[in-house]
């Protein structure tokens, strides 16, 4: 009987890590961008085409809506992993080795919850900008003439 309570436990957490990660990255992907639109819209007062004043505020919320989440998921990443800020190089994350260091092999480690965020953000952002450049970009657009 305890057999099939921790095989129920371990589908029930992985779904729920696996929709943590997916609506997350979805979140964080897509709603960052759409919410500094959003505010230069209500802002400047317009729709339509965007100037270079207005380009240059909605991306600059966005780099810095981003940069802040990073500095944030680096802090909850830092207490799940456990580790203090006075180890130093002790333990080092994967992507963070040398050539001189032993050789990394892949899935000799699992990835924690935030780091598999935003590898779905990045994935989930990619996939959009392709759908965005296939639709979009190089259809000529109607004019009136």
């Amino acid at each position: 009987m305890t057999a099939v309570l921790t095989a129920i436990r371990r589908v029930v957490l992985g779904t729920g890590s696996t929709a943590f990660t997916l609506i997350g990255a979805v979140l964080i992907g897509f709603g960052v961008p759409l919410l500094w639109i959003f505010i230069a819209s209500h802002l400047y007062d317009k729709t339509g085409a965007v100037t270079g004043p207005v380009a240059a505020f909605i991306g600059t919320g966005i780099l810095v809506s981003y940069y802040g989440l990073l500095l944030i998921a680096s802090w909850i990443r830092a207490r799940l992993l456990g580790r203090e800020a006075n180890r130093g190089l002790a333990a080092r994350d994967p992507w963070n080795r040398s050539m001189r260091d032993t050789p990394y092999k892949p899935g000799e480690q699992r990835s924690d919850p935030i780091e598999r965020l935003f590898v779905a953000t990045a994935i989930i952002s990619m996939i959009g900008f392709l759908v965005w450049f296939a639709f979009f970009a190089g259809a000529p657009f109607p004019t009136n003439t």
